[in-house]
């Protein structure tokens, strides 16, 4: 069985940290079966003069990334004004792609990323290549995208059609259902955690490294610094969380995503609610660097209004820090237990204050968060994948 993986979201020597858990979850697949990757990189004729987008002109077209190979083509997607044509154009370059990487790999397995664009495009070179199609669903894709009526449409047709269709979690399974996804080929398999790069450490170490101080209280928060993450919603609330724990820090690990860069807007947010000394912003850290940081923490935090599964989730508790979070899509099934976290409905300063305040008070059973975390492994979900890629029937 040989797999080629469509995924709009992967990372590369450009953006080092961009959707890693993508690129995890393929490690763990290239363990069990052959792989190799097609990144499509979104192009229109304007790239470069716009800031925003002008980082993907570096974005190499093939890197071997951890002896897997990944192939970036370029297709055009206009912003705004026509996304509902990516599908056609990313499978147009994906086919052509795909055409080429079969001359010496006869892939005969088809895993595309989210249910559009990759989903519907992945569907087409099914069609193409005569090869069963299997979509995973994140979040964005079904509950956001779906809002615009085009790409509704879009997403019930790419899920109808999949071969399998796997949900990172069961909030997602059922909304996927809800669009027309067959109960028989969707099914849940979660992402996983790393313990070999996310596990306990000695704290104050970690706070030395770090050049935090030894005894604050200290909320972690991490993530690309885009307004959906709710960064600012955190800052709004430290001057509750500040009543009642008066050494409180919060720290907002991240930089600039693919949804922009919210990093100038959250400066003013923490400047207007006078939270400079309390609020710190140490940009954007190495995946691997990231275990100190939760090391550091005593809470972590993340008040995301949208949400599938969030890995940093995983690897705070795989470190043993207990959580504050929104409860939203598959949040809940991360922090199934009070042992684990406190969930909030909402994001208002006085919500989120006291909840986070009461983690810091409250003692938890950091070994028991561990445990918890063992749960999760890409190992587990290479092997569920593994089985349904071995039985999911022929082309739709």
């Amino acid at each position: 069985m040989n797999v080629l993986t469509i995924a709009t979201l992967y990372p590369n020597s450009t953006q080092p940290v961009h959707a890693m858990f993508v690129e995890q979850r393929v490690k763990a697949m290239a363990k069990r079966f052959p792989v190799k990757v097609i990144c499509p990189i979104p192009w229109f004729p304007l790239t470069q003069r716009m800031a925003r987008y002008r980082h993907r002109l570096a974005i190499p077209r093939h890197e071997v990334r951890d002896g897997i190979d990944v192939y970036y083509p370029r297709f055009v997607s206009i912003p705004r004004f026509l996304k509902p044509l990516d599908g056609v154009f990313l499978a147009l370059s994906c086919g052509w792609t795909a055409r080429r990487i079969r001359r010496a790999f006869p892939f005969d397995r088809i895993d595309a990323n989210l249910a559009f664009p990759d989903g519907w495009g992945g569907i087409l070179l099914g069609r193409w290549f005569r090869v069963p199609v299997a979509v995973t669903l994140r979040g964005h894709d079904v509950n956001d995208l779906p809002r615009y009526p085009v790409r509704r449409r879009q997403v019930a047709w790419a899920l109808h059609r999949a071969n399998a269709v796997f949900a990172v979690a069961d909030a997602l399974r059922d909304r996927a259902i809800e669009l027309g996804a067959r109960p028989d080929r969707t099914r849940t398999i979660g992402n996983g955690v790393d313990p070999s790069l996310f596990h306990p450490m000695d704290r104050a170490e970690a706070r030395r490294s770090l050049g935090l101080p030894a005894d604050a209280k200290i909320a972690l928060s991490v993530g690309h610094l885009v307004e959906r993450k709710g960064f600012h919603h955190l800052v709004r609330a430290w001057a509750n969380v500040r009543a009642r724990v008066p050494a409180a820090r919060l720290v907002i690990v991240g930089g600039a995503g693919e949804e922009g860069d919210f990093r100038a807007a959250l400066s003013r947010t923490i400047s207007e609610n006078g939270m400079d000394a309390a609020v710190s912003l140490p940009g954007a850290v190495p995946h691997d660097q990231l275990v100190k940081w939760f090391a550091a923490a005593d809470v972590f935090c993340l008040a995301s209004e949208k949400e599938g599964r969030a890995n940093v989730l995983l690897e705070a508790l795989a470190c043993g820090v207990p959580i504050v979070a929104t409860r939203v899509w598959g949040t809940p099934e991360i922090v199934s237990d009070d042992r684990f976290g406190i969930l909030v409905d909402g994001v208002a300063p006085d919500t989120l204050g006291r909840a986070i305040a009461d983690a810091f008070e409250r003692a938890w059973d950091r070994d028991a968060i561990v445990r918890h975390s063992a749960s999760f492994s890409w190992e587990g979900a290479a092997a569920q994948m593994e089985e349904a890629f071995r039985t999911m029937g022929e082309s739709a």
